[in-house]
């Protein structure tokens, strides 16, 4: 996945540089359990009444959506999973973190979150251990040229505003333009499974992943990925791409791209030192949630949603928990 680095930042920060705006339809989940709808309270509609700004903003809220809804009608092929053993049936849902939200999913999947008796996250959603990262200038970090180049991308309003910043926060607001940031979907799913009182847990804390965020996507990869993008139609060719791979349920590519990783390459990074980020960022956290994923399949009945980008491939989720005895079957759509 490409921007696997996209929805890793967004997930370890939470999109603090995002809008914070939630998906504006009122969102209802239903429960098998009691049968009966539940209504998410209603949210303003960050669509409406878009105020103008200047020639160079990025694109507003209300064309992000529409870039989103082009690229993804409805999510075909989820990374969805049944993980059965000993009699015990539990779901897998892998999620883009942004730009999808759960209406766009099969019933399937819907149907899990509703009979679940536990959701988990890779964070629990009342998790509030996390740290915050010292905000730099980003500007006389990046210096006079790449300042300038970043200021062409972003435009200059945005560009104000992270002038003073964390290298994460200046990142999704350049990796990020292109996405509807107004659908998050591993929140949508946590307000409906707390709107219909499941239990919640999460696979690690808020703190770890905020210093693994401070400590890889540093300065560095800040200026890798500012001397790599060309322009404003290169960002948004690879979120269209990476939107409709996801929602094709196609990517079996984990970790980062092959050209993600030559940018790094040309940038100085060594080899060793991009598969260590891809080892730190997914692999190492896959190994490590599996001793805690399956002492909780023991029960059954339990729905997870993590990143899709940590279900694939011969490190992933799917794959460690086969090894396990497990019988991991991927949900077609009927």
């Amino acid at each position: 996945m490409r921007s696997s680095l996209l929805l890793i930042l967004v997930a370890l920060t939470g999109c603090q540089s995002c809008a914070h705006q939630q998906h504006p339809d009122k969102q209802e989940a239903v429960t098998k359990k009691t049968d009966v709808k539940v209504d998410l309270p209603a949210v303003p509609d960050p669509w409406a009444n878009t105020p103008a700004g200047n020639a160079d903003d990025p694109p507003s809220l209300a064309e992000r959506h529409k870039y989103a809804e082009a690229a993804c009608p409805a999510v075909k092929a989820p990374y969805f999973y049944a993980v059965e053993k000993n009699g015990k049936v539990n779901h897998l849902l892998g999620t883009r973190h942004i730009s999808v939200p759960l209406a766009k999913f099969p019933k399937e999947v819907t149907d899990a979150i509703g009979s679940a008796k536990l959701a988990v996250f890779e964070v629990a959603p009342d998790d509030t251990t996390g740290i915050d990262a010292p905000k730099i200038s980003i500007k006389n970090a990046l210096g006079p040229e790449q300042w300038k180049h970043y200021t062409e991308l972003v435009g200059a309003t945005a560009a104000e505003t992270m002038e003073e910043a964390t290298p994460a926060e200046a990142m999704i607001w350049l990796i990020a333009m292109y996405e509807d940031i107004g659908a998050m979907l591993d929140t949508e799913i946590q307000h409906t499974v707390q709107a219909a009182k499941i239990p919640t847990m999460g696979l690690e804390t808020s703190a770890f992943q905020d210093g693994l965020l401070e400590k890889l996507l540093d300065v560095r990869m800040l200026k890798a990925e500012v001397a790599h993008t060309k322009d404003r139609a290169e960002l948004a060719k690879e979120s269209k791409e990476d939107l409709g791979e996801y929602c094709a349920g196609s990517d079996d590519q984990p970790g980062m791209d092959d050209d993600t990783r030559k940018n790094l390459l040309d940038a100085g990074y060594t080899k060793a030192e991009i598969d260590s980020i891809d080892d730190q960022m997914v692999y190492a956290r896959n190994a490590d949630w599996i001793p805690k994923l399956e002492k909780l399949f023991d029960k059954g009945d339990v729905f997870v949603a993590v990143g899709a980008d940590h279900l694939i491939g011969d490190r992933g989720v799917v794959s460690l928990l086969t090894k396990r005895g497990f019988i991991v079957k991927r949900v077609p759509r009927n």
